[in-house]
């Protein structure tokens, strides 16, 4: 009996220990198991999705600059001399240029506005078209990372390919002249790097159509914009 009692009690404690042991040694592999990873940001990688929001803050120069192209449509009308007689009508125009920083930028104007007249008969109503080419500076005041407002100052050349407003008295109306003025507008960048949408609005003075004695013409545009940065 003393011998059985002697082997059950060791093999009793030989249980004992060898549970003891697993539990001690399985104990940190839960631990390190059961604890929360937390991955730290990695400026090189290129799978932004797997980052914490706050590893990356959307500003301004995460948006492609320099080479750009923009497309308008809106209307223009007249106010002095020409607005007397002249219709507003739909106004298109094509920009392009280079963004030189955020907040500055350089570019060139294709434009042109269908308008027919309105004025005392005789002459009957004709139909007629403005077209122009300028330069341009743009300012931009940046709002937010998506919004921003701008200031330009424009100047070019303008003219009316036909003859339909010398039998009002506009006799340089076909030839050549200067035009300036400003325009401010709202740009709205999009998710995609590229490309933003906005609107504009401006007012520039046009000795060449105006007659003589009369209100010097003030050509007023307003349009919505696509613009793609390359």
């Amino acid at each position: 009996m003393a011998r059985g009692t002697v082997l059950v009690s060791g093999a009793r404690a030989f249980v004992i220990g060898a549970f003891a042991l697993s539990v001690a040694v399985c104990t940190p592999k839960l631990a390190s198991a059961q604890a929360p990873v937390e991955e730290q940001p990695d400026a090189t990688r290129l799978d932004a999705e797997r980052l914490p929001p706050e590893a990356i803050e959307v500003t301004r120069e995460l948006y492609a600059h320099g080479l750009y192209v923009e497309s308008r449509v809106g209307a223009r009308g007249f106010l002095g001399s020409l607005g007397e007689i002249a219709r507003p009508g739909p106004y298109f125009a094509v920009d392009a240029g280079y963004e030189l920083f955020s907040w500055l930028s350089l570019g060139a104007r294709a434009e042109a506005s269908m308008h027919r007249t309105d004025g005392p008969r005789p002459p009957r109503p004709r139909s007629f078209q403005l077209i122009g080419f300028l330069a341009e500076l743009r300012l931009n005041i940046n709002a937010s990372a998506r919004a921003a407002l701008f200031l330009s100052l424009e100047g070019g050349l303008s003219f009316v390919p036909s003859d339909d407003l010398r039998v009002y008295g506009y006799i340089d109306a076909k030839h050549l002249g200067l035009t300036y003025g400003g325009e401010l507008g709202f740009d709205w960048h999009m998710k995609n790097r590229h490309n933003s949408l906005g609107l504009a609005g401006g007012a520039r003075l046009m000795p060449n159509l105006t007659r003589d004695g009369a209100a010097s013409t003030v050509a007023i545009h307003g349009a919505g914009y696509f613009r793609n940065v390359f």
